[in-house]
């Protein structure tokens, strides 16, 4: 994910000390990607960046950007936000959930970044599912339908396995586990705070649902999603929410759960 690099500044004004202006922002992603996995070509995050030349000539700040999801009871998580209102309130809430059993932390990704530098991040278990299939074969040509009968173990023996015969033809890839991506850069207006451009993605199979007879077997994947994507100003060394929504469903029947998934964000100078 990228945000838009600050603008240089002005010259400064007679007299003034010279502001150093922004380089344009840089991003961890290389030139061209080719993210099929079925492709000799495949390259994926794992293809290394294209070092900008400017980057040479820059000094920037190195930071530690940390984000924590934690699975929480939704009444608990409301009850608890009418008692935060400010950072020092989240910041002894966090320690109450550490010290907590009942309290689960769902994920904890850590990114090391320089500012204005893109980073993106994944855990990824690429699962293949079918597509298409093919109908159940036709009985053999030595099967008379005159002669399906009980009893005649050649009619029986494929009738109890016809239902089995539906044999996928086509498939696709889909990743699930976790990815983050993350941009920050510095506030000019407010020293000490900094801009996070956050993309974060977790994806998972809960399990399949059937279609048609249940003697075909024919399956399709149920995913579950949970997205946030968006710009958050962060001061720095302080938790901030992110978001808290509907944790995913563990079952396909299940409905609207009651748990939530409540998502901090922190960034730091790494000194």
């Amino acid at each position: 994910m990228a945000c838009a690099g600050l603008a240089d500044e002005k010259p400064a004004a007679s007299g003034e000390p010279a502001k150093t202006p922004y380089a344009p922002e840089d991003t961890s992603a290389p030139e061209s990607v080719n993210d099929d996995p079925f492709s000799p070509a495949y390259t994926g995050v794992a293809s290394r960046a294209k070092i900008p030349a400017q980057r040479g000539d820059e000094q920037r700040t190195r930071l530690r950007f940390r984000l924590e999801i934690w699975e929480l009871e939704t009444k608990a998580i409301a009850l608890k936000l009418d008692e935060i209102h400010g950072p020092g309130d989240l910041a002894s809430w966090r320690k109450e959930l550490l010290a907590d059993v009942t309290a689960k932390l769902v994920h904890a990704p850590v990114l090391g970044l320089d500012e204005r530098t893109g980073m993106i991040a994944e855990s990824i278990f690429e699962r293949i599912y079918p597509t298409e299939y093919e109908p159940p074969e036709l009985p053999p040509s030595n099967l008379d339908p005159k002669d399906a009968k009980p009893g005649n173990s050649a009619w029986e023996r494929w009738l109890a396995a016809a239902g089995k015969h539906a044999v996928p033809t086509s498939f696709e890839t889909r990743n699930t586990g976790q990815t983050i991506e993350a941009v920050v850069q510095p506030v000019r207006a407010e020293p000490g705070s900094w801009d996070a451009s956050i993309s974060l993605s977790v994806v998972d199979l809960p399990g399949m649902e059937h279609f048609g007879a249940d003697e075909l077997l024919i399956g399709m994947p149920a995913f579950t999603s949970a997205r946030g994507r968006g710009i958050v100003r962060l001061t720095e060394g302080e938790w901030r929410i992110f978001s808290a929504l509907e944790a995913p469903r563990k079952k396909l029947e299940a409905g609207a759960g009651t748990r939530s998934w409540l998502t901090l964000v922190q960034v730091d100078r790494v000194r």
